[in-house]
């Protein structure tokens, strides 16, 4: 198998791949072959492009006439119109040709609609498209192909290939296309190894697709992974290293816990359990691909109060995260008014909507398999919540891999390494010490800081030590490893217009690179020499106005007779400030987004918010508040405190002591339609289990939650109506507030403990240096500005603050594999230890 794959790969390479073969197409991917699928295709195509600016329109017109098949009618149809308005058409050959090379060579065995869907598809999740494939190929990903016998070593050696080019490391939430990771981060977050791998395995021809917890149930956080087609089945995987055995990685003892888990598709197939079709994507409800027998059938009825059955309600499913309640996926009731869906053991809310009658309905945890649930919507408030929520696990035992796994593991992190060691020391080809410092930040991307460096001889050197600042609440560094020197010097500029009279905190919300998930934007040019990052009439929008809330209401009046929110005519997707400021249309969340980045052009630190028709704003006096887009007018006037309620909460346990410590646990929401909207504004502590918080006067929903352990989430929403009153105290009873941990986790690992100094050491964190909950909880000891020692069953290749490697720790993972993604967090308090596993919300009192 392997001389037949070099001698077609060699054939490939003397034929060359520029839009001319010799051979054809499979006949499924032929208009002659497959028409009708052919004709759906390219009608859709030629309708994506519809919106786009006339010369890209051409270009991409000019693709579908040129390469007049299947593939490149998928490739042009089934991307977003945003994602090809900001492509270079070039590339979307390239993968055209990557991918029309590998049908000629391997042919196909899948329905041409699955291979369309998991093969062939360019992009990921909401990263750009480039011509990766065959960047990748030339990365090592050829010589794999050639080399691999079958589909599953295929599978590993994609994955340990992927472990030399991408180490974790949480990151802000704009996504890096794959290029961005392998030839200048080499790091990224959970969706980034999702796109590497997906792009990697699809380059190979092995079909595989993105798949995540939007929200976890049992914990807070969310977590993205990949899903890969083996043996005629998705599997899914995690972390790459230990990828030797699919349906093997460190959430899989968590199953049991989850609700859903949705995995991405374009072309479903009658097997795929669909539960929203779009434009471009449809969302698979997977869970049954991880939970098995575990997996419960549910079947919902929408009914009125009168029992009449309701179509299209809005149905969301709901689970606890971050303090409030977050929506997994929404659908909607059949004609009938039901809807079937599968479901793990997790706990769950489901929130109906329709016509503004509504209904909230918990589904607890259980073992019974097929379940009925009525809802009821009405006109009422949402009844009030107070509920022990049960998340159980599952036993999971875990597969060592043989030897030469690990030794293959071990060299692609060697590889790994010494690209990050270069990266590392570019620092040691300039004098001065912060360049050299802004160099060695941009891993790969130095170039760029090179050529910026070369512009701009004598930078701000108070921007490079805010580019170079490592405080989480307003540095990206993921903005060094992508900009262009151009780009850079737009920033420095707004940074020298801006700097004065702004915390560091507050002048990331007027100067950040992008406000949402947005790519970075192309520099405007203010004077012909002097790149910008807003156009001209951006800064002269609001100009005239004193006060900032004057700025803003000529700056958004501005905007409103500039722009119109029409879905229908806008592009579909994330765009950039460069591409959104071209358009007329524009659809709510990218109005939202130009109306943050007005606010900013005007010297206002503002922020997006999934309020609708809501940004937020930092007003003259300081405060923070919502600024109404619809009206031109803040949501409510800051210096009216009668348009103002103040709430507050006392919160205590069951034996009736005051809570401390939890004003991040208490949120206000407010419920439209058919989802809650938590507020950006925080309770403020005032002493004694007292909270506190000065809002618009409304309607609202509180949400108070907190983890009593892994398996148990108590929840609380209260319906508050704060429309007709100054102020409201409220009182609350928090039943099993988990104010310690236990000592049985410490106890398992008492000589771990003891074979190191724990002199004047109050906090241990356990767990490798290299496994994503260790580093992600890591994050949360350093923000907390907890000192700690964290001990790993390996030496680290680079220094790594208050990490030390633990034999007595080598020795349990050795002992039992399982150990090795285990992440633990051990307090003293008056010299007693008490252990955590897993993400914990708060430290033991």
């Amino acid at each position: 198998m392997t001389k037949i794959r070099n001698l077609a790969l060699l054939c490939i390479v003397l034929l060359g791949v520029s839009g001319i073969f010799s051979t054809s197409l499979p006949a499924p991917f032929t208009a002659e072959g497959n028409p009708q699928l052919y004709k759906e295709l390219r009608d859709k195509a030629r309708d994506n492009l519809r919106r786009l600016d006339s010369p890209k329109k051409q270009e991409y017109q000019k693709l579908l006439r040129s390469q007049d098949d299947v593939l490149m009618a998928y490739l042009l149809a089934y991307e977003s119109d945003a994602n090809l308005q900001q492509a270079d058409p070039q590339a979307v050959l390239s993968n055209y040709e990557q991918i029309r090379a590998y049908l000629e060579t391997y042919g196909n065995t899948h329905a041409p609609e699955f291979f369309l869907s998991y093969v062939a598809d360019q992009t990921v999740s909401d990263e750009r498209i480039e011509a990766y494939r065959a960047a990748l190929l030339d990365d090592g990903l050829r010589e794999i192909l050639e080399n691999s016998p079958n589909e599953l070593e295929l599978y590993r050696a994609v994955s340990q290939w992927c472990v030399a080019r991408l180490k974790f490391q949480p990151t802000s939430g704009r996504d890096q296309s794959p290029l961005d990771i392998t030839q200048k981060s080499i790091l990224g977050r959970c969706e980034e190894m999702q796109i590497l791998f997906v792009a990697a395995a699809r380059t190979v021809g092995l079909p595989a697709r993105a798949a995540s917890t939007p929200w976890w149930p049992h914990t807070d956080n969310n977590h993205a992974w990949a899903e890969v087609w083996l043996d005629g089945a998705w599997h899914y995987t995690g972390d790459m290293d230990a990828a030797y055995y699919p349906d093997q990685t460190w959430f899989s003892s968590l199953i049991d816990k989850t609700v859903l888990i949705l995995a991405d598709g374009s072309l479903p197939s009658d097997r795929d359990e669909v539960l929203v079709q779009g434009k471009y994507e449809c969302v698979i409800n997977s869970i049954r691909n991880y939970a098995g027998e575990n997996t419960r059938t549910l079947d919902l009825r929408t009914v009125d109060a009168q029992g009449r059955p309701l179509a299209d309600v809005e149905l969301s499913f709901m689970v606890y995260n971050w303090n409030s309640l977050r929506s997994l996926a929404t659908v909607r009731s059949k004609q009938d008014g039901t809807f079937r869906i599968s479901v793990g053991r997790g706990a769950f809310y489901i929130s109906a909507f329709k016509d503004g009658k509504k209904a909230l309905q918990l589904i607890p945890s259980g073992e019974v398999n097929d379940l009925e649930h009525t809802l009821v919507l009405t006109e009422d408030p949402l009844p009030d919540q107070n509920e022990m929520l049960a998340y159980p696990g599952n036993p999971f035992e875990w597969k060592k891999a043989p030897q030469e796994w690990d030794d293959g593991v071990a060299l692609a992190k060697a590889r790994w390494n010494e690209m990050d060691l270069i990266h590392s020391s570019r620092a040691d080809a300039f004098s001065d010490s912060l360049s050299g410092e802004l160099a060695s930040a941009a891993r790969g991307n130095f170039p760029e800081i090179e050529r910026f460096l070369a512009r701009n001889p004598r930078p701000d050197r108070e921007f490079l030590a805010y580019l170079l600042s490592e405080d989480p609440s307003y540095s990206d560094p993921k903005f060094l490893w992508q900009c262009s020197a151009e780009q850079l010097e737009a920033l420095q500029l707004e940074f020298q217009l801006r700097e004065q009279g702004h915390s560091y905190q507050d002048l990331a919300s007027v100067i950040a690179p992008t406000v949402f998930y947005e790519e970075l934007s192309l520099p405007c040019s203010l004077d012909g020499s002097h790149n910008s990052m807003y156009p001209k009439d951006f800064y002269k929008a609001g100009r005239k106005g004193g006060t900032r809330t004057e700025k803003l209401k000529q700056a958004m009046t501005w905007l409103r007779k500039k722009y119109k929110i029409n879905s229908g005519k806008a592009l579909q997707g994330l765009i950039p400030l460069d591409v959104a400021a071209r358009r007329k249309h524009l659809n709510s969340y990218q109005y939202r987004i130009l109306a943050v980045s007005l606010a900013r052009a005007s010297g206002i630190p503002a922020e997006f918010t999934r309020q609708p028709n809501l940004i937020y704003v930092q007003y003259d006096n300081g405060e923070w508040g919502y600024y109404d887009l619809v009206k031109c007018a803040p949501e409510a006037d800051v210096g009216d405190t009668g348009a103002f309620a103040k709430l507050n909460v006392l919160a205590n346990d069951d034996l009736g002591v005051p809570v401390s410590g939890i004003s991040g646990s208490l949120v206000l929401s407010r419920y439209q339609n058919g989802m809650f909207y938590w507020l950006d504004q925080s309770f403020k502590p005032s002493g004694q289990g007292g909270y506190e918080i000065s809002v618009p006067k409304g309607e609202y929903y509180l949400n108070l939650g907190y983890r009593v352990s892994d398996s148990q989430t108590a929840f609380q929403l209260r319906h508050l109506d704060l429309a007709g009153t100054d102020s409201l105290r409220l009182e609350m009873v928090l039943a099993e507030f988990p104010r310690k941990w236990g000592t049985d986790v410490y106890l398992e690992l008492a000589e771990v403990v003891a074979a190191i100094d724990t002199l004047g050491v109050n906090t241990i964190l356990i767990g490798n240096y290299d496994q994503e909950n260790s580093i992600r909880t890591a994050e949360q000891l350093r923000g907390l500005g907890r000192d700690f020692l964290w001990l790993g069953h390996d030496p680290a290749p680079a220094a790594i603050p208050g990490y030390q490697f633990s034999p007595a720790w080598r020795e349990k993972v050795a002992a039992d594999q399982r150990n090795r993604l285990r992440t633990i967090t051990l307090v003293r308090n008056n010299g007693d230890w008490q252990g955590y596993e897993g993400r914990w919300e708060r430290l033991p009192e």
